[in-house]
């Protein structure tokens, strides 16, 4: 197997590590041996001190408890056996003290012998009692402190938006934990186990290589501290939640040995981990699966909206061109012009779609390129209708073009398509003579156009749907295929603007073009050719 690729983000523990580090056994808190020794001896003088200068006012029984309460504080404060030694030495202070004859280890009552066989018992109960006490209060601080690092790692796996982000914070928290490098190594397309993060502090060695295919391929802990490769220097957990790949998470912690409680929290760390990386392996394959139904969604439409459209204006022109062959003379001259005109009107719609389909396919590609020229609005509405003079015969069109507005930086070329598509749509969805209008005007840095009608209006509930790719609205007999509306939208949207669509108040559909005016245009007049500097033919 290759060595793992560096990863260019590396993992370092966070000042925070010691708060999430696991409970450490008491005795690593607190002072060497020869220390507790020497303060639970001078506590034990400390005591007998006090006794000594108590005694007129102490009774026997008031000295034992304060020797009781030595050994209860050797326990509390430094183990079992400083408290041991606490029990002696206050058995042997009180007897040679306290217990007539006086400086001597010699017991002339009896009585005396049970007592200091029950200030043994108890101090060893009240030891034990408070070792007791104190492992439980450090197994509780070390549970908290799991389950608050266990909710860090869930709450920041939570927030991670795919299989890296909660690959990085594994690592993350795993390196501030365990006191170590950690990196999370995951399958490529090959089958080879790369580093998705991490991969820059953790080096490798062959047994950890071993360790790390042995706990992917068997799904168990490999590495330090398992009974699989335990010569290896870093811990190896598999994370793996389902069917998926799933990866490895692997540790090297700084302390010489994982302990078997840590072992177990290494793989409940793992846990949510695994969880986090296969919901962003679904939710990856989800978003792809989308993308292909949306794909083969969008497929259907096409096909079925070119074959329709496509299908039509050919058989009619092939019908026309095979009359006019087959025919001959039997045709007349009035006929002959009919056929040919619609062979051209057919030819000129199949053209139309083409376009359509060819501009629409530049907009999806991200080909389509906006070359800006600052150019009077008049002019492109000019060139616009003057095109459709054919489409727009018998129809007024009222132009309010301001003569105070503004020069446009746009594509002159991409701008008349959109009027023309446009105006086109309007033409086809109106009644025959009934009238357009064209309006614009300068507003907050921005210049809006509006083409309106007087026709049937758009679909309620539909003026946002109209301007998507192949959505038609319920025109029976209108040719289309539901591409001129979203070229347009494409268009505007590439000049940094925005179109909208929307119902008039009295009937009739709107569509309003907001352009921002962008740059500043040049300071004189700009130069447009005139019939007269044209070169003669």
């Amino acid at each position: 197997m290759n060595t793992p690729a560096p990863d260019a983000r590396t993992v370092t523990a966070r000042p925070e590590a010691d708060e999430l580090t696991a409970a450490r056994p008491p005795q690593q808190r607190h002072l060497g041996d020869w220390q507790a020794y020497a303060m639970t001896t001078a506590l034990v003088g400390l005591a007998t001190g006090a006794g000594t200068l108590l005694r007129a006012h102490l009774a026997l029984p008031d000295l034992v408890m304060l020797y009781l309460l030595v050994v209860a504080v050797a326990a509390a404060r430094f183990g079992r056996g400083p408290s041991l030694v606490a029990a002696t030495l206050s058995i042997l202070a009180f007897d040679f003290f306290f217990i007539p004859p006086y400086f001597t280890f010699i017991v002339s009552e009896e009585r005396h012998v049970l007592t200091f066989a029950l200030m043994l018992v108890v101090g060893l109960v009240t030891s034990g009692l408070t070792l007791r006490i104190r492992r439980q209060e450090h197994e509780a601080r070390g549970r908290e402190e799991r389950t608050a690092a266990l909710y860090k790692l869930s709450r920041d796996l939570g927030a991670a938006l795919d299989a890296e982000d909660a690959a990085l914070a594994t690592c993350r928290h795993a390196s501030a934990i365990f006191q170590g490098a950690a990196a999370v190594f995951v399958p490529d397309g090959k089958g080879a186990l790369v580093a998705m993060a991490g991969g820059a502090e953790l080096a490798l060695d062959p047994s950890d290589h071993t360790a790390l295919c042995e706990a992917f391929t068997h799904k168990r802990p490999a590495g330090r501290g398992t009974d699989l490769v335990p010569e290896a220097r870093v811990t190896c957990v598999p994370l793996s939640s389902g069917p998926g790949p799933g990866g490895v998470l692997a540790v090297s912690s700084r302390r010489p040995t994982l302990s078997a409680e840590q072992r177990h929290f290494l793989d409940a760390f793992a846990r949510p981990a695994a969880l986090a990386l296969e919901r962003a392996r679904l939710a990856e394959e989800a978003e792809t699966a989308a993308l292909r139904a949306y794909t083969e969604e969008m497929r259907s439409s096409l096909l079925s909206a070119v074959s329709h459209d496509l299908r039509t204006p050919l058989a009619v022109i092939t019908g026309a061109a095979t009359t006019l062959r087959d025919g001959g003379l039997a045709v007349d001259a009035g006929q002959r012009a009919e056929l040919l005109e619609t062979i051209c009107e057919e030819a000129d719609r199949l053209e139309r779609l083409v376009r359509n389909l060819l501009d629409m396919t530049q907009l999806q590609s991200g080909a389509l390129e906006v070359k800006r020229e600052w150019m009077p609005l008049e002019e492109i509405v000019g060139a616009a209708l003057t095109r459709l003079d054919a489409r727009l015969l018998g129809r007024p069109v009222r132009c309010d073009l301001p003569a105070d507005l503004p020069l446009l930086s746009a594509d002159p070329v991409l701008l008349e398509l959109v009027l023309v598509n446009l105006l086109e749509n309007a033409a086809k969805y109106t009644p025959a003579g009934s009238p357009l209008e064209i309006g614009a005007r300068a507003h907050e840095h921005a210049l809006h156009m509006e083409i309106a009608d007087r026709g049937p209006g758009l679909p309620a509930g539909d003026e946002v749907r109209i301007l998507e790719k192949f959505f038609r609205g319920k025109h029976a007999g209108v040719p289309g295929a539901g591409l001129g509306l979203a070229i347009c939208r494409g268009i505007v949207d590439a000049h940094g603007g925005t179109l909208v669509a929307v119902n008039r108040a009295g009937g009739g559909a709107l569509f309003r073009i907001i352009l921002p005016i962008v740059g500043k245009p040049p300071a004189g007049p700009p130069e447009f050719d005139s019939p007269e500097s044209q070169p003669a033919a």
